[in-house]
């Protein structure tokens, strides 16, 4: 697929969900400067739901065993994940918030 998908308004929505987009399951987080971010729902490690960790600034971290990921860029920062994760494209369109997943 290719192409932006809306998730919805924005207004209302989650500080951390979980959404599927084309069969794939994604997080989605409010990061504190406002902006959005989406990545693979599944900690590269054991495969918990990062949608059920907790959300530090632009970290997530995995309530499973401590797997710290930026959710900007995937980059693992704590393990004992060691492959990073898929992020995504985010934008606003109106009161909408979209995802490009590619």
């Amino acid at each position: 697929m290719s192409g932006w998908t809306s998730l919805g308004p924005v207004a209302g929505r989650a500080e951390l969900s979980a959404v599927f987009v084309d069969g794939v399951e994604i997080a989605v987080a409010l990061l504190d400067d406002g902006a959005w971010a989406a990545f693979d729902n599944a900690c590269t490690h054991e495969e918990c739901p990062l949608a059920d960790g907790e959300l530090e600034g632009d970290r997530i971290v995995c309530y499973c065993h401590s797997s710290v990921f930026d959710t900007r860029t995937g980059e693992v920062l704590e393990g004992p994940a060691e492959e990073a994760l898929r992020v995504y494209e985010t934008r606003v369109q109106g009161d909408e918030l979209e995802v490009r997943i590619d």
